[in-house]
């Protein structure tokens, strides 16, 4: 038989629209501070209700970026959210007034909003600082990013953690106050803390490690 398809003829111009727009998405995710997002996040108690990955008593931020994702005035939107105090409506049925974010400083706010929006396409983390923390805290001695040492692989761990819920919480806690970890021969040793004493670079770390994949 001679049928085959021919195949049809790509678009230039699709090509060059699709070529912008990461170029675009990039230049967006290289102007966020994600740091400074985190610490607005955590100065405002918002990881008492919100997390990167897992629902707690409000939702993933993950999933508040999918939400909004793809709507014209997203930006917008989650800006008068965080800075109103509007209702927000819980899995029981009840509202309550949503907290306002403790800062009068617009661009500040901005970045925040702009990180959570981010997180279905981009790193919601400052790689460099995760690795360099990392680095100066001699997790490189046992772990590697994808493959086991005398720990394992972080990608990993964040796919023993990912299932889990509190997550985030989990992973920190094992960072910062010495757990036992229990190695394949059986012993198990007390797990080296990291060497910083900023909860956000920390809380960079771990969603760092929660990332991999």
């Amino acid at each position: 038989m001679n049928s085959a398809i021919k195949p049809e003829r790509a678009n230039p111009w699709a090509a060059l629209a699709c070529a912008a727009s990461i170029v675009l998405a990039a230049a967006d995710c290289a102007a966020l501070e994600v740091i400074p997002a985190q610490t607005l996040a955590r100065q405002s108690g918002c990881l008492e209700c919100h997390s990167v990955y897992q629902k707690k008593v409000g939702p993933a931020w993950k999933d508040v970026a999918s939400k909004y994702h793809g709507e014209a005035d997203a930006n917008q939107k989650l800006y008068a959210h965080v800075t109103t105090g509007r209702n927000a409506k819980f899995d029981d049925g009840h509202e309550e007034i949503h907290p306002v974010v403790k800062t009068s400083d617009a661009k500040r706010v901005h970045n925040l909003v702009d990180w959570i929006l981010a997180l279905p396409v981009a790193a919601p983390v400052d790689v460099a600082s995760a690795e360099k923390l990392a680095k100066q805290s001699n997790c490189l001695k046992c772990h590697t990013v994808g493959a086991k040492k005398a720990g394992p692989a972080w990608k990993d761990v964040a796919t023993k953690y990912l299932g889990s819920v509190g997550a985030e919480d989990m992973l920190y806690q094992h960072v910062t106050t010495g757990r036992k970890a229990k190695f394949e021969d059986g012993h198990e040793e007390s797990h080296p803390v990291v060497k910083s004493g900023d909860r956000d670079r920390i809380n960079n770390l771990v969603n760092w490690i929660l990332s991999l994949k």
